[in-house]
């Protein structure tokens, strides 16, 4: 991973038949926070002996409109893969399932959310902050609680089925760094809904229970997370369950919440884009995601 950058340089240069000068003059003089760019210090970088910072990298990315993730995947460069054993709650019956159903509800098909409402309920019925909103919010039917969700926080919900088996899901909000606060701390305020609506990614439950369900869902949402442009998004992630806490850990999210619930820690880990673009686990999971869901 420490060498994506320099590969893409030298990728773009040799392939645009420029030389290194020329590749100077086109970053300095089209970008103020590159002004000062020099011939030796872009060497230094093509050649790998120095990388600049994370903001100065998205900055080049742009400017020479090439997506790290698309080169990465060119590049062919080895990622370590998900230890399936490792990182989620499996069972027997499921072990050697690599198929599933894949099933979206958001604003584009709201219309479809009877055909989700019982699977959704089991998931409402073992999630800590879902059950929490409910009763912030004060909806008892749940279709009302659903759609409001989706109206207010743009909510993406992902169910992956086996047969008629529910074997993986995600419930992601989009969110202000306020409405983290305020349902972490069982303080929410319904007359300030609105203002809780923002751009921050909050996976506020998640759960996969096979290596390809795990692959698409965390895959996803981390693709999702770094398609949004601004570079100072964070992604929230949350799970109750000990071996997806590890893999958080492998992606260099941060615990930011944890708190006990059934006799278990719920813990919520925070993701900046620049923690997604040193792991490689992220990036294998990214990558796997384009690679396999991406396209279809």
């Amino acid at each position: 991973m420490n060498r994506l950058f320099e590969q893409i340089l030298k990728k773009y240069r040799i392939r645009s038949g420029i030389t290194q000068e020329f590749m100077v003059d086109l970053l300095s003089n089209n970008s103020p926070k590159l002004h000062k760019l020099d011939n030796v210090t872009f060497s230094r970088w093509e050649r790998g002996i120095t990388i600049p910072p994370f903001r100065k990298q998205i900055e080049v990315y742009q400017l020479l409109e090439v997506d790290p993730i698309d080169e990465l995947i060119e590049l062919g460069i080895e990622l370590p893969v998900i230890d399936s054993n490792e990182y989620f709650v499996t069972d027997q019956y499921m072990g050697s399932i690599d198929e599933f159903s894949l099933y979206l509800l958001d604003r584009n098909n709201i219309s479809d959310i009877d055909l989700f409402l019982s699977d959704i309920q089991i998931i409402v019925t073992n999630d800590l902050y879902l059950k929490r909103l409910i009763e912030a919010f004060q909806i008892t039917e749940m279709k009302a609680f659903i759609s409001m969700l989706i109206e207010c926080f743009n909510t993406q919900i992902y169910l992956c089925k086996y047969g008629t088996r529910l074997i993986a899901h995600s419930i992601t909000l989009y969110v202000t760094s306020d409405f983290m606060v305020d349902v972490m701390g069982d303080n929410i305020d319904i007359l300030n809904m609105k203002s809780y609506s923002g751009s921050h990614p909050f996976a506020i439950s998640f759960h996969s229970s096979t290596l390809p369900t795990l692959e698409f869902i965390l895959g996803n949402i981390l693709n999702e997370f770094m398609s949004i442009p601004t570079l100072d998004v964070k992604l929230y992630l949350s799970s109750i369950e000990k071996n997806t806490h590890k893999l958080f850990t492998k992606l260099k999210a941060k615990v930011k919440y944890n708190e006990p619930y059934n006799r278990e820690n719920q813990k919520t880990s925070e993701l900046s884009k620049i923690d997604v673009s040193i792991s490689k686990e992220a990036m294998y999971l990214i990558t796997t995601f384009r690679r396999k869901y991406h396209e279809e």
